[in-house]
Formats: C-alpha cells, sequence, structure tokens
C-alpha cells in the first residue's frame, strides 16, 4: 500500500496537468486560460497561424514563449506572477495591445519601442518604478496605462509621450515635471486617488481634452483655465474638498457627465441650467441649501443631489421628459403621506430614490 500512494499521487497529478490544458477554450482565433494553476504553456498552443488574441489570467504564470512569426495582434496575461515583460514578446510583430495588469513587473524593456503596431500598453498594478528610460521605451504608444505602481514622481523626460491617453491613477503625484505640459495631444487623463491639492498649471493649455479624472485627490479649488477645454466631455472632481465651481466652467459646452459628489459645495451656479450638453450630475453629499431649476435641460437624465440640506423637493424633476434616475435621499424634505405614497408607485422613469 505505502508504494501504491506515491503512484496514485503522481497519476493525480499528471491527470490535474492535462485537465489544465484542455480547459483551454481556441476559437475564432482566441486562446484562453483562466483560474489554472500552471508553469507553462504549450508552445503549439501559441503557434496557430489563425491565432490572433491570447488571454491567460490567474494562472500564477511566470514565463512564456511566444513564438517567432506569429499573428498575435493582442496579449493580455492579467493577475499572472510576471517579474518582467516576457522577452518573447518580441516576437509579436502585429501585436496591437499588450495587458500586464497586477504583475509585478518593475521596468518597461527597450523592444517595447521595437513593436511598430502597438497602440496600448496596459501596467496598472504592477511594481513599476517609471524611469526615464521606461518613458523612452512606451514613448510611441497611443495609450499607456499605469495606474496603482505608487509612483510618487514622474521623470522629467515625462513630455516625450505621444500618447492621447494616459492613466496615472492610484499612484502618489502630488505635482507634475513641467515637461508634462508639452502633452497637449493628451484626450484623457486619469488622476483619480493620487495626493494632488491643486489641479496643475502643466495641463492648463490641454485644449484636445475631452476626459479629465481627479477623483479621490485632495483639490481644495478649480482653476480658472478649467474653461479652457471646450471638447471636455467627462469630468470626474468627486471626493476631494472643493468649495465653489468657478464662472469659467459655463465655456464647458460639450460637458455630457459631471459629477463632483462628496466636497464642500454650498451654491450650484444658475448657469448650470445652460449646459445643454450636461446628461448626467452627482452632487451628492455636499452643502447645498438650493438648487436651480433643471427641468429644462435638455440632455439631463441623471442627477443625484443626495445627502445634502435641501428643503424644497425638485418635483418638477420628477416630471421632467427623458429623465431616468433622481436620487435625492438623505435631505431636509418634508413629504406628506400622500406624496410618499405617489413617489413610492411603480413607474418606467424615472427611478427615483428618496
Amino acid at each position: 500500500m505505502k508504494k501504491i500512494l506515491p503512484l496514485l499521487l503522481l497519476t493525480v497529478a499528471l491527470l490535474s496537468s492535462c485537465m489544465a490544458q484542455e480547459a483551454v477554450i481556441q476559437q475564432g482565433g482566441i486562446l484562453i486560460i483562466s483560474n489554472q494553476n500552471i508553469k507553462k504553456i504549450d508552445r503549439k498552443l501559441l503557434a496557430s497561424d489563425s491565432l490572433r488574441t491570447v488571454i491567460i489570467e490567474q494562472c500564477g504564470l511566470r514565463r512564456i514563449k511566444f513564438p517567432k512569426n506569429n499573428n498575435i495582434v493582442s496579449i493580455k496575461l492579467f493577475n499572472n506572477d510576471f517579474k518582467r515583460i516576457p522577452p518573447s514578446i518580441r516576437h509579436c510583430k502585429n501585436l496591437e495591445h499588450l495587458d500586464l495588469e497586477h504583475n509585478k513587473i518593475r521596468h518597461i524593456p527597450r523592444f517595447i519601442a521595437q513593436l511598430d503596431s502597438l497602440r496600448s500598453l496596459d501596467l496598472n498594478h504592477n511594481r513599476l518604478k517609471l524611469t526615464k528610460s521606461d518613458v523612452k521605451h512606451a514613448s510611441k504608444v497611443k495609450k499607456l496605462s499605469i495606474g496603482g505602481n505608487k509612483i510618487n514622481k514622474l521623470p522629467e523626460n515625462i513630455g516625450i509621450l505621444k500618447c492621447t491617453n494616459l492613466n496615472l491613477g492610484k499612484n502618489k503625484l502630488s505635482s507634475l515635471p513641467a515637461s508634462f505640459a508639452d502633452l497637449k495631444q493628451l484626450r484623457t487623463i486619469i488622476f483619480y486617488e493620487n495626493d494632488f491639492t491643486t489641479i496643475p498649471e502643466e495641463i492648463s493649455d490641454f485644449t484636445e481634452l475631452t476626459h479629465l479624472d481627479f477623483y479621490k485627490n485632495k483639490i481644495q479649488e478649480i482653476p480658472d483655465f478649467i474653461g479652457n477645454y471646450e471638447d471636455l466631455k467627462y469630468l470626474y472632481l468627486s471626493y476631494n474638498e472643493i468649495g465653489a465651481i468657478p464662472d469659467t466652467m459655463r465655456n464647458l459646452k460639450s460637458l455630457d457627465y459631471f459629477y463632483i459628489h462628496h466636497n464642500n459645495i454650498i451654491k450650484l451656479p444658475e448657469w448650470v441650467v445652460e449646459m445643454d450638453s450636461l446628461e448626467r450630475l452627482g452632487v451628492g453629499y455636499n452643502k447645498l441649501i438650493s438648487m436651480p431649476d433643471m427641468s429644462e435641460m435638455p440632455s439631463l437624465i441623471d442627477l443625484n443631489c443626495e445627502g445634502n440640506l435641501l428643503e424644497d423637493f425638485p418635483w418638477k424633476l420628477v416630471f421632467k421628459p427623458g429623465m431616468q434616475m433622481l436620487i435625492v435621499r438623505d435631505n431636509m424634505f418634508q413629504l406628506s403621506d400622500e406624496e410618499i405614497e405617489f413617489l413610492s408607485q411603480p413607474r418606467e422613469t424615472p427611478l427615483i430614490v428618496f
């Protein structure tokens, strides 16, 4: 029995290994391996001429070897155990998208700059140091995501980046180097959950911006240059220490989403009702005692003003055509039993949370 037991355990281990490889789903040029405890990938799986997309996630993988002359355009090695970007990725000459989020990578290798087709590079939640060399090697990609790396200072050569989308969220940044002002081609900047106390002057001339995110920082004031962003569609300033909305924001005629909940706003300016493109407005958990009449705003479909000091219930928004969501709970409203019953009735739209 003592001799049979080790043999049985070895057999089970071999069967488990085979099952892991058989768990692969391969169709339409997509190779998927998920939630498997594997040490390496059979190179035959990566050698197919029809293979275009490789997705290997949550497998604890440390190494992978891509063959030469492959036709892969997208690689996602999410949540594995890579300490460096696999060198064999240099063989993927047609690669357009590389996602290595949630690994242990510290640097961006030189060969990344030699992948002429590469458009997006995702290194969120790694251990990236972001040196001048790293910036140089990633300078050609159009979408660069390096959030969640605990970066507290950007290299002085950051201005050489050619990207239009830059994600620096969940780092430790509180200022920007002067060369950041050279990134005027940026359309999306994400500074979510950093340590900024002001919106940096270095981005004041970024007139191409359509998406700006300073959610969860320590910002106390919105600068007047915010009005320069006439193409801005998405503005996220929630969870800061902002006390007022500057008049220059009335220039943001293209703004669709504006979230500034969990701040210290006392008053919304009357000109907010002139923002004809605004679809979603989040002003919850501020110190508002009144609101402008927004019932004539043509695009508004979603308003969250919960957790304020409002006394007048926005009844006109209940009957506003196209309204989809109205969240008004935790205010100072005094509603009669009949009004509460009316608001509690099932309806298609808007959904009212009071």
